[in-house]
């Protein structure tokens, strides 16, 4: 069998390419060796069995002895401790877990996170001095600070020592910091550069932790428990799940289906999840959203108290106040993207504002925009001083953290990694804004490769769609972004039935005239036309056990149609 997949392209607009050498076969066991040998692994690799003692001593990151220590210090002395957040899901859960490890120790320990349209990204000025004022030795960001100068000279100046951990991609100039934990540093590199902020916060205690033991005062409290929140941070924040990530999200998983702390347990409850089906997708689609709907709807601070939340009832209504929260994100988000689409016409370059949008949804915005047209949008709202506060999105083979600092002299304050970031324009420097990101975009497409390419890993038909493999197939996860799901072409099936389910599913009966097998897609109307009964299609997706039906069932999960 064979399938020359050359100038293919599917419904959704992708050209079809081979992610490694094309896999052909009928037989699990080879298709699945075939597998390992194209991604360059083996059945005993490291990979397969993710281990906590894998994970890299934390001293390897910069700074970190010089943090961690000062850390240890603070709590030998009973110093009070200042945790600066964010009010996204990846800043809320690095606070929760700096301020539930902490509070095991003893020390008086407080937090603060913006409001998202008052205050925005970052930490203020002010709020270094309030901390100061009101009796903290000790400063600690989570995924903010790395651009935040002033606020860093500030602290110097009252004599306050602040301790930055965060991801984002850093300027020229770093902050007059006592310490920057931050993998992004040039000069660092810890981890692949691929932590989220939460991540470089839980090896922060991790060093500090071993520094307590070695000093025979290490807490009875095992950070095990907080992996949950660095596994949903994680991958709300689309890190690469390779590495250090890989072995995070795995374990943190294995902590949400078994032993979620109360506050993420009460979040797994409203969100309705299946405990035993807790996956990538359940944090991406279900848990994160809820979490980040605090920060865009009312205030990051509310997902915060349940995150820190011991007590069973008042989880569950805080659980549902963020339900509600992300209920009333969806509508807004909704009408704030027509609006844009709008607004925006015919124009080429992905960049537009309104004083009237909500501040909470501009990214989300930014982020379908981006992903309609293939490039980075802006997307932005104005704030109570009548600056822009513009948000950006992009797709794979742009960098927004250099898109941004590429627009710096437009902008009085930004922020950003790979994926996304935000900054304030002047509003009377908004065309000159617009002008300079249309030509950083540009630049960015000239010299990168900006291809719409769909990777398959290889053809599979009726007869290999096999329990074996689909199981075998399991042994990748957590799938995610740097470690993408298998994805598998089945060429020249006939639909034998179609049943239309409820939210755009549809049921397939797929035959070959020999073999039949289940096929589903979610939210198909896009592909609705190309699955009637009696065509013959070409079809792109996952082969999956069918945990609905149980047993050995396994359906094949479609994603796209291939065009003939």
């Amino acid at each position: 069998m064979s399938f020359v997949l050359k100038g293919k392209r599917t419904r959704k607009g992708s050209t079809l390419n081979w992610r490694h050498t094309a896999l052909v076969s009928n037989d699990p066991l080879e298709t699945w060796q075939c597998l390992l040998d194209a991604r360059g692994l083996h059945e005993t690799d490291a990979f397969f069995s993710p281990a906590l003692s894998d994970l890299p001593d934390p001293f390897l990151m910069q700074d970190m002895t010089k943090a961690a220590s000062r850390l240890v210090l603070s709590i030998q002395n009973k110093e009070k401790i200042h945790v600066f957040g964010d009010f996204d899901c990846d800043g809320v859960s690095g606070t929760s877990i700096l301020v539930d490890a902490l509070r095991a120790t003893g020390v008086d320990i407080t937090y603060s996170i913006p409001h998202r349209s008052d205050d925005g990204h970052g930490i203020g000025v002010e709020a270094v001095r309030e901390a100061f004022e009101a009796g903290a030795k000790l400063g600690l960001s989570v995924d903010t600070g790395t651009t935040c100068l002033e606020a860093s000279d500030v602290a110097v100046a009252l004599g306050f020592d602040l301790i930055i951990t965060d991801h984002h991609l850093p300027d020229e100039i770093l902050p007059n910091a006592f310490a920057l934990l931050n993998p992004a540093r040039k000069d660092c590199g810890f981890a692949d550069r691929v932590l989220c902020g939460t991540g470089v916060a839980f090896f922060l205690l991790m060093a500090t932790w071993k520094l307590l033991d070695a000093q025979k005062q290490r807490p009875a409290y095992d950070l095990k428990q907080l992996l949950d929140r660095v596994a949903m941070a994680t991958v709300a924040d689309v890190m690469l799940l390779r590495g250090v990530n890989r072995i995070l999200v795995y374990y943190g998983l294995r902590q949400l289906q078994s032993s979620p702390s109360v506050g993420m347990s009460a979040l797994l409850d409203s969100a309705k999840v299946n405990r035993q089906r807790i996956s990538v997708e359940t944090i991406g689609f279900y848990l994160a959203p809820r979490i980040n709907a605090a920060g865009r709807m009312r205030h990051g601070e509310e997902a915060m108290h349940l995150l820190c939340c011991e007590d069973v009832e008042q989880a569950k209504a805080l659980a549902e106040s963020l339900d509600n929260f992300n209920q009333e994100r969806r509508k807004v988000e909704t009408d704030t993207f027509k609006d844009a689409v709008a607004k925006l016409g015919s124009g080429d370059v992905l960049a537009v504002y309104d004083k009237q949008w909500h501040a909470g949804v501009v990214g989300l915005v930014a982020g379908r925009l981006a992903r309609l047209h293939g490039r980075p949008a802006a997307v932005g709202f104005v704030d109570h001083d009548s600056n822009i506060r513009v948000s950006l999105r992009g797709v794979k083979g742009f960098h927004i953290g250099a898109l941004l600092q590429a627009c710096a002299q437009h902008l009085t304050g930004f922020g950003g990694h790979a994926g996304a970031g935000g900054g304030t324009v002047k509003a009377a420097s908004w065309v000159e804004f617009v002008q300079t990101f249309n030509q950083a975009v540009q630049k960015q497409k000239e010299d990168g490769e900006i291809q719409n390419h769909t990777l398959v890993d290889g053809v599979l038909n009726l007869a290999a769609l096999h329990f074996g493999l689909a199981s075998r197939l399991k042994r990748f996860e957590p799938i995610g972004q740097g470690n993408p799901a298998c994805l598998w072409l089945l060429s020249d099936v006939s639909i034998a039935d179609v049943k239309k389910l409820k939210g755009g599913v549809f049921r397939l009966q797929l035959t070959d005239g020999k073999h039949f097998a289940q096929g589903v897609v979610f939210k198909g109307s896009v592909l609705e036309d190309d699955l009637q009964q009696g065509v013959c299609v070409s079809l792109l997706g996952q082969l999956k056990t069918d945990d609905f039906r149980g047993g050995e069932a396994v359906q094949f999960v479609v994603e796209d149609v291939v065009l003939t």
